[in-house]
């Protein structure tokens, strides 16, 4: 498996991928990515800026994920807990794998990746953040070493659990 910078391209397919993230979560009865996020201009925007990533293996793309390189706003205040490190960190968003490809070690090589990636650049960790009720992506965090550190807020006030791996 490869993991790459996406490409104009790939956008069909990490919206297929979106699309069936956004279905799963929805069975799970919360409301992420629920109303249209992440939209098609946000998937070209993060093409664009080159923060858009895509995991391939034989040709097909088995997920997709942005990475925040300076930071991300809503971090800047925690509730109810603390960050792990006061450093430069690396902030993980919109990370799917296609539901065909869950349970096979996909999400663990995106971590490898983000580790080696943080750690070439300076980084002293990864940030993430998720809805509470989206107990898929909490148990793959805590599998792959992030701990826990407390809440925040986003943009429109909706506040999400907050991880943080240190690299």
């Amino acid at each position: 498996m490869i993991i790459r910078i996406a490409e104009k391209k790939d956008v069909d397919r990490i919206m297929q991928i979106i699309a069936d993230a956004r279905e799963s979560i929805g069975r799970l009865g919360i409301d992420q990515w629920q109303y249209g996020y992440p939209t098609r201009e946000i998937v070209k925007e993060d093409i664009m800026l080159e923060r858009g990533f895509v995991a391939v293996e034989d040709g097909e793309i088995l997920a997709t994920f942005a990475l925040m390189l300076h930071g991300e706003p809503t971090y800047k205040k925690i509730y109810c807990g603390a960050w792990l490190s006061e450093g430069e960190y690396l902030a993980l968003h919109r990370i799917a794998i296609d539901s065909n490809h869950r349970g096979r070690g996909v999400a663990e090589k995106i971590v490898e990746f983000l580790l080696e990636y943080a750690n070439e650049n300076g980084y002293s960790s990864i940030r993430v953040d998720t809805h509470q009720g989206n107990e898929p992506m909490r148990k793959m965090l805590q599998k792959n070493g992030f701990e826990y550190c407390g809440s925040i807020r986003l943009l429109d006030g909706q506040e999400r659990v907050a991880y943080e791996r240190l690299v």
